[in-house]
């Protein structure tokens, strides 16, 4: 091997090991949302994508995958800029007329008419304004989806076998699992806090996350009367007030509740499912399963697999009640439904698949009578399905006033307050479809549907290219996609950076493969 060979394995080597820390460093970060992630994810990606230019440089060539997501991905972060750019006052009305008004007249002209109808507008000032409500936290949306970027264009060129598949996934995989056995060990405890100890904003480390930094994260915030420095009761409201941040149940890794971790499970039960029964399906072997298995010293792995899976179905069953568990049950079949085809796999496939979908039923029948059964509240707060509904109307107005290009990547929170018509304000329109409405008005819905249709026209040959015992992992890959999009419809999910960089990850291998690669299916020597 000469110095060329080494430096190239040196590289490859180094971006696996940098790849699974920015995905598990994620998750482990408290989701993303600690003051001292985001300078270290920007870092990390910056060298992951240095590293992979660099081996594309020694080797000579670098490989353009014939897919438009990433093009698609960069459209995105055009029209974020183009919403933080101060444009002339005739181009930023017809773009934003709803936003041209908030900067130039000081008001929302809807909502002062809903206020008093015979008020006077009040003469527009002769200045350039943005499209954005929130510049701050539209630069804020750009370099997180610009680190996300990285992580989806460096993913997608770095898993060319099936070793390096297994390396993303499982660092995926890993973080849910963790959450998984913490929020065993908390719920049966009941010990609420991040890993079991920190509670942000009640006495929380330095490098922890606080209040602060929790109503970036999705969450649900109030105005409230600043408290006395002696008596510690409210005082008059003329004194001032301060942005509250509920705290609901936290456990794991990741603040806000159950969203995240129901976000991450979407993703990575599928994922688990499908590597479990591509271990253990035969390929030309007549040895019984678990010979076959105790051989190649992955016996352990696939019995440690399917236990973690099993009761991770039952906690995410408890956590997302009887309707948002619709997507994980639709996701797991998916991949155990097709698997049942192969005749050597039927069994594996088809007997884990029901576990799964069974402790999934358990835990939301646990859910739904955990009071009548215990006379105690349940311990995970499944969301609340009529709340979601009153956050999606007043989404759909805020969609209604600014159609073209949104109020803004990342400002759905500095709107919300304006439109809505209870005391508690989100930071998130309870469904990731709807907020990037949204924020992205009309062009942002057509680059979604232009990946969307892509994605759907080249499913059918990506299947087709390849083989009978390649093809669990693939369907595992659509159970993940297919879950987590049908989640993303009635839930948030990347609005947490956990969320965003794992889903960018295998977002990565999404687009390697209907780009026409069979590659990240295949080991190699």
């Amino acid at each position: 091997m000469n110095a060329r060979q080494k430096i190239l394995a040196v590289c490859d080597r180094l971006l696996g090991w940098l790849l699974a820390a920015v995905i598990l460093g994620a998750t482990l970060g408290f989701g993303g949302t600690a003051w001292w992630f985001r300078p270290w994810l920007v870092a990390g990606v910056t060298v992951l994508v240095l590293l992979k230019l660099l081996q594309d440089l020694l080797v000579g060539r670098t490989p353009i995958l014939k897919t438009p997501l990433g093009l698609l991905g960069l459209a995105a972060l055009a029209l974020a800029v183009v919403q933080l750019a101060p444009l002339p006052g005739r181009l930023a009305e017809r773009l934003s007329p709803t936003a041209r008004a908030a900067y130039a007249q000081g008001a929302l002209p809807d909502l002062v008419h809903a206020d008093d109808a015979e008020a006077a507008p009040a003469e527009a000032l002769p200045i350039r304004s943005p499209a954005s409500l929130d510049r701050s936290a539209t630069l804020h949306w750009l370099v997180l989806a610009t680190a996300c970027l990285g992580v989806f264009w460096c993913t997608s060129h770095f898993t060319d076998r099936l070793g390096k598949l297994y390396l993303v996934w499982g660092a995926v995989i890993a973080g849910f699992m963790l959450n998984s056995a913490l929020a065993l060990v908390q719920v049966s405890t009941r010990t609420e806090g991040l890993y079991g100890f920190c509670t942000p904003g009640a006495g929380a480390p330095w490098w922890a996350p606080n209040d602060n930094d929790l109503i970036d994260a999705p969450a649900t915030t109030a105005l409230r009367n600043l408290p006395d420095p002696i008596s510690g009761k409210a005082i008059a409201p003329a004194a001032g007030a301060h942005l509250a941040v509920s705290h609901p149940f936290v456990f794991g890794t990741l603040p806000g509740g159950v969203g995240g971790f129901l976000a991450m499970g979407a993703l990575a039960l599928p994922l688990a499912l499908a590597i479990v029964v591509h271990l253990g399906a035969p390929r030309g072997s007549r040895e019984s399963w678990a010979d076959r298995l105790g051989h190649s010293s992955q016996g352990a792995l696939v019995v440690l697999l399917s236990v973690l899976l099993v009761l991770s179905c039952g906690l995410v069953g408890l956590a997302s009640g009887p309707w948002f568990c619709l997507p994980f049950a639709f996701g797991l079949t998916m991949v155990g439904l097709p698997a049942t085809i192969v005749p050597g796999a039927r069994r594996l496939a088809f007997g884990l698949t029901m576990l799964s979908l069974l402790a999934l039923g358990t835990g939301v029948g646990l859910e739904v009578y955990w009071a009548d059964l215990l006379g105690t509240s349940a311990p995970l707060q499944a969301p609340d399905l009529r709340t979601s509904r009153e956050v999606w109307t007043e989404a759909a107005r805020i969609f209604k006033a600014f159609p073209i290009v949104g109020v803004g990547l990342g400002g759905f929170g500095a709107a919300h307050p304006y439109f809505k018509g209870h005391d508690l304000a989100s930071t998130t329109a309870m469904s990731s479809l709807l907020q990037w409405g949204v924020e992205a008005g009309a062009v942002g819905l057509g680059l979604l549907a232009l990946a969307g249709l892509w994605c759907l026209a080249r499913l059918p040959g990506g299947v087709m290219r390849l083989g009978s015992m390649d093809r669990f992992l693939a369907f595992g890959l659509i159970g993940a996609v297919a879950g987590f999009s049908l989640l993303a419809v009635i839930h948030w999910t990347v609005e947490l950076t956990a969320v965003a960089v794992s889903a960018s990850a295998l977002g990565g291998t999404w687009n390697r493969w209907l780009a026409g690669g069979t590659d990240l299916f295949v080991e190699r020597g």
